[in-house]
C-alpha cells in the first residue's frame, strides 16, 4: 500500500466530505496524472473508492440528519440498474476517449450545480407530511428516473453522477441544499458498488491500490462530512460548483490516457 496515495486521498475526502460529492472523477484524475493508473483500472478503483466513501460519508449525514430514507433507496436502487448497464458499456469505450468525456462532463455539471444551487429556493416544496406508504408510491417515479439516468452516467463515466443526482433533487424533489447532500451520498453506495463489481468482471481490479484509496478518502469523507451543516451556505455552494470542474479539467486536459 503506497503512504503516498493515502495521504493524498485523505486531504480530497475532507473536501468530499463537505460537499456530499462521490468524487470519483476526482479520485480517477488524480491516480491518472500523480500515479500513472492506466484510465479503465483507475475509473473502475474511482468507483470502489466511492463506494466505501459513500457509505462512511452516507452514515454520517444520516446521523447528521441531512438524509431522505425515502429517496435515497428509491434512487439508489434504480441507480444500480443504470449502473450496470453503464460500466459495460465503459469496458467497450477506448481509454483516451473515456477519459476525455469524462472530464468534459464533469465540466458541464459543475455549471449545472452552480445555477440549481442560485435557484434552489424556488423549488422548495411546503406540502404537508404524508403516511409513509403514500411517500413511497409519490416519489416513485421521479426516484427512478433520477436514478436510471444519474446510473449509466456512473457506470460509464465512472464520475458525474453527484451533480445529476442533486440536480433531480432540488428540480424534481424540491430537497433543501443539506438534504440533497445527505441522500445524494447515501444513494451514491448503491450505485458505485454495482458500477465496481462490473469493471472487477472484466479484470479491472487492484486490491493495493484500492486499499490505499479507501483508507485515505473513508477518513476524510467521514470528518468532512460533520463540517456540512455546520459550513456557511455560499462556501458548500461554492467548493459544490468548483470541485467537479477541476476535477473536469484534469481529466480532459491533464496527461495519461493509456
Amino acid at each position: 500500500m503506497d503512504p503516498a496515495v493515502v495521504g493524498v486521498m485523505f486531504a480530497l475526502g475532507l473536501l468530499l466530505g463537505l460537499v456530499g460529492l462521490g468524487g470519483a472523477g476526482f479520485i480517477a484524475a488524480l491516480l491518472i496524472i500523480l500515479f500513472q493508473v492506466p484510465v479503465h483500472l483507475a475509473f473502475a478503483t474511482a468507483l470502489g473508492a466511492m463506494f466505501a466513501a459513500s457509505s462512511t460519508g452516507g452514515w454520517s449525514h444520516l446521523r447528521e440528519g441531512n438524509v431522505d430514507p425515502v429517496l435515497a433507496i428509491e434512487i439508489g436502487v434504480a441507480g444500480m440498474v443504470g449502473a450496470y448497464l453503464g460500466s459495460g458499456l465503459a469496458l467497450a469505450t477506448g481509454a483516451t476517449e473515456l477519459k476525455t468525456l469524462a472530464g468534459m462532463t464533469l465540466m458541464f455539471n459543475s455549471l449545472v450545480i452552480y445555477l440549481r444551487t442560485r435557484m434552489s429556493s424556488q423549488w422548495l416544496k411546503e406540502a404537508k407530511p404524508l403516511p409513509v406508504a403514500q411517500r413511497w408510491r409519490k416519489e416513485l417515479p421521479g426516484s427512478v428516473l433520477i436514478g436510471l439516468v444519474c446510473g449509466v452516467v456512473t457506470g460509464f463515466l465512472s464520475i458525474g453522477s453527484a451533480p445529476w443526482v442533486q440536480v433531480g433533487l432540488l428540480m424534481l424533489k424540491g430537497t433543501s441544499l443539506r438534504v440533497t447532500i445527505g441522500t445524494t451520498m447515501f444513494a451514491l453506495a448503491m450505485m458505485s458498488l454495482t458500477g465496481a463489481v462490473r469493471f472487477a468482471m472484466a479484470g479491472q481490479f487492484d486490491s493495493w491500490l484500492l486499499a490505499g484509496v479507501v483508507l485515505g478518502l473513508s477518513a476524510g469523507t467521514f470528518v468532512g462530512a460533520k463540517f456540512t451543516r455546520k459550513s456557511p451556505r455560499w462556501l458548500v455552494r461554492g467548493a459544490l460548483t468548483v470541485t467537479p470542474l477541476m476535477a473536469g479539467a484534469l481529466l480532459a486536459f491533464g496527461p495519461g490516457g493509456s
